[in-house]
């Protein structure tokens, strides 16, 4: 069985990426494998939130850029789909680097075009521009106004990926569903 292809699904918070995964599970069912986002299984699982100093912050991507590597290996090795969907790639820790971009990738042994290589496609979800529609959450801790600056660090940092969809905010999720199923389901027959 060839390679399966990988897409990271990004962008800011609360721009529905883990909706977007079980829509995704739901249309392909066993063509498609999703990695679940680190951040929200480590800060989820215990990892505190409250201390915001540069050590602390640096520890926690350091952790999340490992633990999403590791979980992409499993599922390039063992899996038996077409595609493997990331909630987050590798390069979505750099934003939250307190040194910057070139910094993370220099401590992490690697460079923002390798991480970039690592994956065939490129999901970008934006945040809702209805502030009604934005929810904060034990593990979202973010304002909408934070959500906006992250999903734009985001758009940014993954700029020169050569094959990227930007799904920006819509009023209804149904939109960015339709959006998001037709992209993946072209990578599933490409």
């Amino acid at each position: 069985m060839s390679k399966p292809k990988k897409i990271a699904l990004t962008g800011g918070p609360n721009s529905g990426k883990t909706t977007a995964l079980t829509v995704l599970k739901e249309t392909f069912g066993p063509q498609v494998e999703l990695v679940r986002e680190a951040a929200t299984l480590i800060f989820s699982g215990g990892f505190p939130r409250q201390d915001n100093s540069i050590p602390h912050i640096e520890a926690a991507q350091k952790i999340i850029f490992v633990t999403t590597r590791e979980m992409e290996a499993l599922a390039e090795e063992y899996s038996q789909a077409q595609l493997i969907v990331c909630d987050r790639g590798t390069v979505d820790a750099a934003v939250y680097w307190p040194g910057g971009v070139e910094d993370f990738f220099k401590t992490m042994g690697t460079a923002l075009e390798a991480e970039m290589a690592r994956y065939d496609a490129v999901l970008h979800l934006s945040p809702p521009t209805n502030p009604a529609f934005y929810q904060s959450t034990h593990v979202r801790t973010e304002s909408l106004d934070q959500a906006f600056e992250i999903d734009r660090k985001i758009l940014n940092i993954w700029a020169k990926h050569p094959n990227r969809l930007i799904v920006e905010g819509k009023e209804h999720f149904f939109e960015k569903a339709q959006i998001i199923k037709d992209f993946v389901e072209k990578i599933i027959k490409g």
